[in-house]
């Protein structure tokens, strides 16, 4: 009997161990919002083909996995998506038997069409009513085919729809029962727990004893005295005999669920939708226990123990609401209490019918006629051409309309050959691949056709872990699938040692001043007597702050700079190689000779750029800086783990510049002229500002280029904010560069702005590749462009890496813009409006509620979520080879869940992989618009603008009119 009782715990604590591992998987992962990296919301799925995996994940996390169906009609309707596009995804959708005849003569291609594009599938029958009443709904166009409709369904057969209602939790029969949510006081307590012991540095007081760890913090806080909530009542008694007993995390679980009722069999999908139900929390609970670098509290985080404490609350809420209601709490009876769906309203049938025969141009008299066995048939098919099917094949048709003249316009551009030069360019840039930087690059080859740009992923092969002046710890400045293997320090300049001490010294001094005023504002007496001393100068500065933004915050950086100005720095990029006499633990400081000379070359090779240096190399990293938005770290770059780049690329100018680094670089046939100088530099793209670093060491003899190329690049900024802020509603169309500026500016300052910026908003395609692809083409900010010739890579390892870093990063924006977008309530986190920052962690509704996950909709409402299209100057042998050696590539791409085109080096041919293979995909050989200035295209509209070219960029051989 013993050895049955414990087969039968094993048994039990496996499922257990089950669910918490699928948990960890489906969870959002997404850590402390201060460092928000753009992932792949249901990366979990990312073994399955995209379309079987969106669904799969919406299913399980209660979501939609596509746009509804209204939204792609819409999109229809203005033109973003054709009919040519339809067509074309319906015949990639393979539909089994598409032109057997169903009844009324429809084949089944026509059915499926007219579901996809007519709003006859609706669920609102009271709307339908009251449109009818009106004479607005569609039907009323044809009133007799609708009143025989209406009497042929009738008389049955009806359709029945499917069941979707999610069965999983004693919750989902109590509502489905009527009865209140026993979720809600749950979550109440649990956010108020949860924040009080993940909190990274904003409450005044933290949960008590949480180095225990939760679950022992929790019991001990109920076993001292505090009250549950009403609902919940009894829970404490429980938490008190944990806390004597030390009852272990699974041990809990395991006595909530038997007296919940959950039979054995049943534990591991209940658990697992418990730790679905409220996905922020245990997602950040999820997050921190797999990277506990990122927890910054005192306890270890640990999904079991917040599981544990939660099925505690939920148990004794489930029996009290079960109670009240007379209905059971065990799970296996609660289950024969599930309503059956409400019988659906028969005018709902009738619309459909009305569709199918309008389709069909069947008379009233046919409709009548039918027969059942044809009408039953007709709704199979419609549950066949169920509405996610339909989503699947409108996202085909989207992603088609937005490819085919992107593609059309990389071969247009691919014909125009361009005047060769052998002079030396005037400079050379170095952006990172964000598509925000598209506009920018633009803009600079317009207004100086001797400057090159180049595009390479935004930590330029700088992998560190980087502590800046006055900060503590470190923090990765790459790729999130990279690990950092050096730490470097920003450091005062010798000569700026004092005054960098003295200002430590005073700002020390200031944030203790903050934390006590901060302490004894919120006592009653402090609070009074501060709000009269300093509440009319508070007021006064709110004040300037909204209605002068801009310049208020000028004025601020003005007089900090005059009082308290920063001092000058270095980065200790470079260090002694110590051969066998390494530091014996932690990361080592900087990099060895031989390290910098590799990563210098490897960054120049990978974009081509070995040979024909200009003057001046100026190597931009991006971020954005905006007041009050709690998701300013979700605009900074990707390829720098959620951080700033400017420490990267101020690092590798650094190290480019020194001379035993180009000897070194000159050894593996760089050979960089000696009087190159690169210049490292930060690109805010909410404001457009541009920040140089370390100009004191700026030869002389540089001086002149460097200041040539900054005028340039002041004006090209002016541009890009010209062309940004057109997509803002408070912009005025037509505004002048200089005030396009100004309010880009204004906005990134703003106190109240939501929206600073709209971010990867844009985002659709990356293209990889020479820049003569595209050089010159309007691609409207919504391409990643990255740099890479493949004449010079004969073994594609520069391929390789080039995807390992772009793929996850750019399919990882790519992919959380989609889900945020198509339901922004589920996978993103709704309006920025009602959002309060809490513990530093992120953010909810509200001061009771779930963490909100996923991007707000301010960052999304633009976006048209698809998949990203990759196109790539490379053949399709090389891709498939470098595939088989990156096994996250190879997910991405053979499961679809990116576009992945191929463009021939050599011959132009393009090959797109769809199915498990790559297939000939010939672009529409249309007309390319030409115009004079990027400005003519987008010209003062606030919609998306499909390819053109803009000649003031270009080098060409012959005259080209107004189409190539």
């Amino acid at each position: 009997m013993e050895s049955d009782h414990a087969t039968t715990r094993g048994v039990e604590a496996d499922a257990i161990d089950r669910a918490i591992a699928r948990a960890h998987g489906i969870l959002p992962d997404q850590g402390p919002i201060g460092v928000f990296i753009h992932h792949n919301t249901l990366h979990a799925f990312q073994h399955l083909p995209f379309h079987q995996g969106v669904e799969e994940g919406a299913r399980q996390l209660g979501a939609l996995p596509y746009l509804p169906l209204e939204r792609y009609r819409q999109a229809h309707q203005a033109g973003r998506i054709t009919a040519r596009d339809i067509d074309e995804a319906l015949d990639e959708a393979v539909i089994p038997g598409a032109d057997e005849r169903l009844p009324l003569g429809l084949s089944r291609r026509a059915l499926w069409r007219m579901l996809l594009v007519s709003p006859v599938d609706v669920d609102d029958a009271e709307g339908l009513r009251y449109g009818l009443r009106r004479g607005s709904s569609l039907v009323a166009s044809d009133l007799p085919l609708w009143e025989a409709a209406l009497a042929r369904v009738s008389r049955g057969p009806r359709y029945t729809p499917v069941d979707e209602r999610p069965v999983r939790r004693h919750r989902d029969v109590l509502i489905a029962c009527m009865t209140v949510d026993p979720d809600v006081p749950v979550t109440h307590e649990l956010a108020v727990l949860c924040a009080g012991f993940l909190d990274q540095g904003q409450a005044q007081v933290c949960l008590p004893g949480r180095a225990q760890g939760f679950l022992a913090a929790v019991s001990g806080l109920y076993a001292a005295g505090a009250q549950a909530p009403r609902p919940c009542r009894g829970a404490e008694q429980d938490f008190h005999r944990i806390a004597i007993e030390q009852t272990s995390a699974k041990a809990v679980i395991a006595a909530a669920l038997d007296a919940l009722g959950v039979d054995r069999e049943q534990r591991e999908d209940y658990l697992l939708a418990t730790a679905l139900a409220l996905p922020g929390w245990a997602g950040m609970f999820s997050r921190l226990e797999c990277y506990p670098a990122e927890n910054h509290a005192e306890g270890a985080a640990s999904l079991a123990e917040f599981l544990a404490v939660r099925l505690v609350l939920e148990r004794h809420a489930i029996e009290s609401v079960a109670s009240n209601a007379s209905l059971p709490s065990s799970w296996t009876a609660l289950l024969a209490h599930m309503p059956a769906i409400p019988e659906r309203a028969v005018e709902l049938d009738a619309c459909l019918l009305w569709g199918f025969a309008r389709a069909a141009a069947a008379t009233p008299a046919a409709l009548s006629e039918i027969p059942d066995g044809d009408l039953a048939r007709l709704w199979e098919e419609v549950h066949t051409c169920s509405r996610v099917r339909r989503g699947a094949i409108w996202l085909e048709a989207w992603e088609a309309g937005y490819r085919r003249p992107i593609l059309a316009a990389l071969a247009r551009r691919r014909r125009l050959p361009e005047l060769s030069s052998t002079e030396r360019p005037n400079a050379q840039l170095l952006f990172c691949i964000d598509e925000r930087e598209e506009s920018i690059r633009r803009s600079i080859e317009e207004l100086d056709p001797a400057i090159e740009t180049f595009g390479v992923a935004g930590f330029f092969g700088m992998a560190i872990d980087y502590v800046a002046l006055y900060e503590q710890e470190p923090a990765a400045h790459c790729p999130v699938v990279v690990v950092p293997g050096h730490e470097v320090h920003e450091s005062p300049l010798y000569t700026a040692q004092q005054w960098h001490n003295t200002r430590a010294a005073m700002r020390s001094r200031l944030h203790g001043l903050e934390r006590t005023v901060g302490e004894w504002s919120r006592t009653l007496t402090g609070g009074a007597g501060l709000s009269l001393l300093l509440g009319p100068f508070a007021g006064v500065a709110a004040i300037a702050r909204i209605l002068a933004p801009r310049s208020s915050v000028a004025l601020h950086q003005r007089l900090k700079s005059a009082f308290v100005p920063r001092p000058d720095t270095l980065l200790g990029g470079l260090r002694l190689d110590l051969g066998d006499d390494q530091p014996a633990y932690g990361k080592p400081m900087g990099f060895t000779l031989p390290e910098a000379i590799e990563r210098v070359a490897s960054v120049l090779r990978t974009i081509g750029l070995t040979s024909g240096l200009a003057p001046i190399v100026i190597v931009l990293g991006h971020g954005s800086s905006s007041l009050n938005n709690p998701h300013e770290s979700a605009h900074d770059c990707g390829a720098c783990g959620g951080r700033r780049g400017g420490a990267n690329a101020r690092l590798f100018a650094d190290l480019a510049n020194r001379p035993d680094v180009r000897d070194g670089l000159r050894a593996l046939g760089i050979a960089l002229p000696a009087d190159t100088w690169f210049v490292g530099a930060l690109h805010d793209t909410a404001d457009d500002a541009v920040h140089y670093f370390d100009l004191r060491a700026l030869p002389e003899s540089s001086v002149a280029a460097f200041e040539q190329t900054v005028v340039v690049v002041e004006e090209a900024r002016r541009q890009s904010a010209l062309e940004r802020t057109r997509r803002f509603i408070d912009a005025p169309l037509g505004l002048s560069p200089e005030r396009a500026l100004r309010h880009a500016e204004a906005r990134a300052t703003h106190l109240a702005q939501p929206r600073p910026e709209y971010g990867h908003c844009t985002n659709a395609a990356a293209i990889v590749g020479r820049r003569s692809l595209t050089r010159g083409l309007h691609l409207d900010r919504r391409a990643f462009l990255i740099s890479y010739d493949p004449t010079l890579d004969e073994d594609d390892r520069v391929l390789e890496r080039i995807l390992a870093a772009v793929g996850p990063v750019g399919a990882g924006i790519s992919l959380e813009y989609y889900f945020s977008s198509v339901d922004n309530e589920r996978f993103g986190c709704g309006t920025k409006l009602p959002h309060n920052v809490t513990g530093l962690i992120g953010i909810m509704n509200g001061h009771r509620g779930d963490l909100r996950t996923g991007l707000p909709l301010q960052m999304v409402e633009l976006h048209e979520p698809m998949r990203l299209l990759m196109v790539v100057d490379a053949s399709p042998a090389a891709l498939l080879r470098v595939a088989g050696r990156q096994a996250e590539v190879r997910e991405l791409v053979v499961n679809e869940w990116v576009q992945l085109v191929s463009v021939d080096p050599e011959t132009g041919a393009m090959h797109r992989f769809k199915a498990g293979r790559f297939v000939p995909c010939t672009p529409d050989d249309v007309a390319l618009p030409v115009v004079r200035h990027s400005s003519d295209w987008h010209g003062a509209t606030r919609e998306f603008v499909p390819p053109a070219l803009v000649l003031s960029g270009l080098r060409t051989v012959a005259p080209i009119g107004d189409s190539l």
